[in-house]
């Protein structure tokens, strides 16, 4: 049986276990996905449990907030993707070594893709934490013209900054006194904070200030409808949910986790059932 767990902080209303089991079943293959949840904010202990999990049982594990980037330093080798981004969201054993995957950075491009035909234009990213890492990298990748960048610790912005600096991406160090301003004239704006989700409710910015903009994106998707987004509907600005990075991504890491790839009709029908059991 393929042991998988989901690491992270505030993860019990995850979709993620109720996905892979799922889809694992409709497959035929023998999975085990369950929740795997911490408290502490120390990178060495994150690592200490990290090895202790591969080093028993589990073969895979998806990373969620707040450990994306910490646990990096529990892979024997990071692929090109989580390289990239310099965050992980998927570990996987291979040959008795942990590898480290983004498929963030996968999942999002599939999702706006579909989403919209049309490039990102100028955006505004609030949060430069693993989950916000990984977007700017598939923003750039999807023709994004500028990225300005908002976080409350401005050494991640400049962090993010630094590693955006070799991509043909212009870049924008955003703070309190000119957000709005760069909000108010974006054509997308992206929220990649904890803010919205059920254990930090809320709006991560003055929702006034959602008026023109073409799309916004929240990467919360428990619940499945934040008061960002209905500030943006209520304005009539296209909205990609968080829901669809979660879906995507997951079909990403599943594929990692199993070797396999699921048809349209098997995802089609993991995602009817998924969304009905949103809030």
């Amino acid at each position: 049986m393929i042991q998988c767990r989901l690491i992270g902080q505030n993860i019990q209303r995850s979709q993620s276990p109720a996905f892979h089991n799922q889809l694992a079943r409709s497959l035929n293959i023998d999975l085990n996905y369950e929740l795997d949840e911490l408290t502490t904010n120390c990178a060495h202990e994150l690592q200490q449990h990290t090895l202790e999990l591969f080093n028993g049982n589990v073969d895979s594990a998806n990373v969620t907030y707040p450990y994306k980037e910490q646990v990096l330093i529990a892979a024997d080798s990071i692929a090109p993707c989580a390289q990239r981004v310099n965050a992980a969201n998927t570990l996987v054993k291979r040959n008795d070594k942990i590898v480290a995957f983004n498929t963030d950075y996968s999942g999002f491009i599939t999702a706006f893709k579909q989403f919209r035909s049309k490039q990102p234009g100028n955006v505004v990213l609030l949060g430069c934490g693993g989950v916000g890492k990984a977007i700017c990298f598939s923003l750039v990748d999807l023709g994004a013209t500028q990225i300005a960048l908002y976080d409350k610790e401005p050494s991640k912005v400049a962090e993010l900054e630094q590693a955006l600096s070799n991509e043909s991406i212009d870049t924008i160090h955003l703070d309190e006194s000119n957000l709005e301003h760069y909000i108010r004239r974006a054509d997308g704006v992206l929220n990649c904070t904890p803010v919205g989700h059920y254990s930090t409710p809320g709006c991560p910015i003055d929702s006034s200030w959602l008026e023109e903009q073409s799309w916004v994106f929240d990467a919360v998707y428990t619940p499945h409808i934040t008061k960002f987004t209905i500030a943006a509907s209520r304005a009539s600005i296209d909205v990609l949910s968080g829901f669809e990075l979660f879906f995507h991504q997951a079909n990403d890491a599943f594929m990692l986790f199993t070797g396999e790839t699921p048809t349209k009709e098997q995802l089609d029908s993991i995602k009817h059932s998924q969304l009905s059991k949103l809030d």
